[in-house]
């Protein structure tokens, strides 16, 4: 009886940006593993560690791009929604791309304790995030309909509803919604303080308003855009979108207390749908639903759910140890801060 063939090993080929670019094609890619990305790293003081197609039989597979971290003086990798799959994506591939990659990894740099990257398959060497959550499900709006009835349409029952009530209340209201992408720094400090009151609300901590800031004006029009809903001139919510491609995702989003009142969130990511559509592109990634791995997202999932009838299933982040007993070591270091943090009620 004849044996089976085993798969031809795959292999790893540093590429610089342009060669990255030409891989990718006309494949959707996330923003996070293009080239415009490396200018907010850049912002962030995070330098690029590298790019890289994993290749089978001289074929690209995949391309990764990674950048350097750091927490609590550890450092680690991190492909944001990386590896781009551009072949056949199972998990044989996947755990010999790790491999791979730990390996560069080893080489180049022995500092490193950890590679944060996305897979769709778990496996013995893809560990749960420290300090950090992931998704692996979201709600994509559908824009390829083109026209706000068409869009509507597509949508759940509660969510065609959901959305003309929200556009009346907010237009009864006297609100107005618009880009605000070229706005000056005085006025998106305004806007910032938004998503200050939005997180004591929420229990988050925001990023610096530097850091929304940057991102704005190094990834420019673009790839980063501001839609915001204003009273009486006043900010109550906003979007801040990436597009990448025929792509876009609500990245960042931030809503008032008193914006609940004429249902400000809603009527906002409405319009900006309506308005990326016009504009020919395709979908509008809300970022992040619950699932079974992820059940903290339960209750914003729920609002998502309005705009799309199906969820999305997405590849999820891991840590993959490149040094195991320092990540382990790390890993119980955070236990214990928090541990200590708990019984002193901080």
């Amino acid at each position: 009886m004849p044996t089976a063939t085993p798969p031809a090993p795959g292999s790893l080929v540093s590429l610089d940006a342009r060669q990255m670019r030409l891989a990718i094609g006309g494949t959707a890619a996330p923003l996070e593993q293009t080239e415009p990305w490396e200018a907010f790293e850049r912002s962030q003081g995070r330098q690029l560690f590298g790019r890289y197609a994993y290749t089978v039989d001289g074929k690209y597979v995949a391309v990764i791009a990674l950048y350097r971290y750091s927490v609590s003086r550890w450092f680690f990798l991190w492909a944001k929604h990386g590896p781009v799959w551009l072949g056949e994506q199972t998990p044989a591939r996947e755990a010999e791309l790790r491999r791979l990659l730990v390996a560069e990894v080893r080489r180049r740099d022995r500092r490193i304790v950890f590679i944060r990257m996305h897979a769709r398959f778990q496996a013995s060497d893809t560990l749960p995030l420290m300090g950090s959550i992931t998704y692996d499900r979201t709600y994509v709006i559908d824009l390829r309909p083109g026209t706000p009835e068409q869009i509507r349409a597509a949508m759940p029952k509660d969510g065609r509803r959901g959305v003309r009530r929200a556009e009346r209340v907010a237009r009864e209201a006297g609100c107005t919604i618009a880009e605000e992408t070229g706005l000056g720094r005085e006025e998106f400090d305004a806007v910032y303080q938004v998503l200050v009151a939005t997180a004591k609300r929420d229990g988050f901590r925001p990023h610096p308003a530097r850091v929304y800031w940057d991102m704005l004006t190094s990834l420019g029009p673009e790839h980063a855009r501001l839609f915001v809903l204003r009273r009486d001139g006043v900010p109550h919510c906003w979007d801040l979108v990436t597009v990448s491609g025929k792509h876009a995702a609500a990245y960042y989003g931030a809503s008032s207390d008193a914006s609940r009142g004429f249902r400000g969130a809603e009527a906002l990511d409405w319009a900006v749908a309506c308005a990326l559509a016009e504009e020919g592109l395709w979908g509008l990634d809300l970022m992040g639903a619950e699932s079974t791995r992820v059940p903290e997202l339960y209750s914003v999932g729920r609002y998502k759910r309005r705009f799309a009838r199906h969820p999305t299933e997405v590849d999820g982040a891991w840590d993959v140890a490149v040094r195991p007993l320092q990540y382990r070591a790390l890993v119980q270091a955070r236990r214990a801060r928090h541990a200590v943090r708990a019984r002193l009620g901080r």
